[in-house]
């Protein structure tokens, strides 16, 4: 059986090769329904949501710490590394449960567990 985690290994490694690259932009969808669904798990601290959501907050806002249109386009440099780290701590310090969970749910084609606790049933 195929390791459902081999795509969350890219956050734990530090070295950028061609071959990191090319391996981390085909699973981009994947870590893209995985952030979307630890976001929307209320199970997930909400210190981790809200650096997430400052972080694509900065990566839109129009002022920066570098300009983004000096240094042949080094400006966005920071605005990536913001997301990059935002959303890579939040997949290292969410619950490991929950992590597990939506990892497995996503490389078996289901669609995010139910965590809402609405009083019924």
């Amino acid at each position: 059986m195929a390791n459902p985690f081999r795509f969350t290994r890219f956050l734990e490694s530090a070295q950028i090769t061609p071959a990191s690259v090319i391996a981390f932009l085909f699973h981009l969808p994947n870590f893209i329904r995985l952030f979307s669904r630890l976001l929307n798990d209320p199970r997930v601290p909400y210190h981790l949501k809200f650096f997430c959501y400052f972080s694509i907050f900065y990566f839109f806002f129009p002022l920066d710490l570098i300009k983004d249109f000096l240094f042949f386009g080094m400006g966005y440099v920071d605005d990536v590394l913001l997301l990059f780290f935002a959303f890579r701590k939040l997949v290292r310090d969410s619950p490991p449960e929950v992590v597990r969970e939506h990892v497995e749910a996503i490389s078996q084609g289901r669609p995010a567990p139910d965590t809402r606790n609405d009083g019924m049933g």
